[in-house]
Parts: structure tokens; C-alpha cells; sequence
């Protein structure tokens, strides 16, 4: 089921930056979508380091129906909070939350740079919601752009920002 969205763009609270890859080993796929976020001066150049090291310890694979992951890391490498977006053309193995000796095919990752404060809640809470819902997950990975997965995303946050 596609979801429609309006003729006018909506754009959430979030900055959202969003990449389509072809990476298939967990780390580079970090550090590539964390090199993405420091060009758009959302993390400085060590939060790709700074979330391998948290994603040792504790792992973020969702094991939703297309399993995602939302690594993210310590808030004093976060400069602009925001959300970095990546749809997998293959697969990449996550350990699970609920259980880190079980390895998720992961096809879509948030990478979150969220401050510890009611907006990182929400952040958090938006994207817990938005995981949850198959056409949403289905529509990011049929997207052909990055500005496609972008617009995806504002839509549904703007929506959840909208009811709050």
C-alpha cells in the first residue's frame, strides 16, 4: 500500500540527510552515514567511532518485519539534531537489541544525533512509530533518491509533530 503525500512538501523539526548505498559490512556503513551527517554539520568527525564503540555494547537491530537499526552515540559529538537516513540496496547483519547473539538482515538505518532532552524523546518516539509501519518502510525502500527518502521522512515526522 503506498502512502500519498500532499503536493507541498512537508518538512519536520528533524534535519534529516539521507543516503542509498551499496555497503554491506556494518562499520563502513557507520562511518559512511556518519561522514554524510559531518558534512551537513549534524556530528563532528568522530561520532562514526563514537556509535561503533555504543553499537558494541549495545546493539540497536530492530527486529521489526524488514529489520532496522538506529544506532547512534554520545551527545557531546552532536551539533544539530537530526537524523541520518540509510536504505540498503544488500543487506547488513545488526546484532539485535532484545538479543545481541542474534544477527538481523538489516535493509534500512536512522542514525540518530539527538540531545538528551524532551525533543530526543520525541525523535525517538517518532521513530519507534514510523518503524512500525510497513507501507512507510516499504515506500523508503522502493525510493530511487535520497531527496525521495528525505521527503519520506519529513512527511512522517511533520505528521507525529503535528499531533503533538
Amino acid at each position: 500500500m503506498d502512502k500519498s503525500f500532499p503536493k507541498e512538501p512537508m518538512v519536520s523539526n528533524n534535519e534529516i540527510h539521507a543516503i542509498i548505498t551499496e555497503e554491506t559490512e556494518r562499520d563502513r556503513l557507520i562511518y559512511q552515514l556518519a561522514e554524510e551527517m559531518a558534512h551537513y554539520g549534524m556530528v563532528g568527525e568522530g561520532y562514526g567511532e563514537s556509535v561503533l564503540e555504543r553499537e558494541r555494547e549495545f546493539p540497536t537491530g530492530v527486529p521489526t518485519p524488514v529489520p532496522i537499526a538506529i544506532p547512534h552515540s554520545e551527545r557531546s559529538q552532536i551539533f544539530k539534531q537530526g537524523i541520518g537516513v540509510a536504505v540498503l540496496k544488500e543487506s547488513v547483519k545488526f546484532a539485535s537489541m532484545e538479543n545481541p547473539d542474534c544477527f538481523l538482515d538489516v535493509k534500512v538505518v536512522f542514525m540518530l544525533a539527538a540531545n538528551l532532552n524532551n525533543a530526543h524523546l520525541d525523535m525517538i518516539k517518532d521513530v519507534m512509530e514510523i518503524i512500525q509501519d510497513s507501507a512507510v518502510v516499504a515506500n523508503l525502500l522502493k525510493a530511487e533518491t535520497p531527496e525521495a527518502i528525505e521527503k519520506i521522512m519529513h512527511h512522517e515526522f511533520s505528521i507525529r509533530e503535528e499531533q503533538r
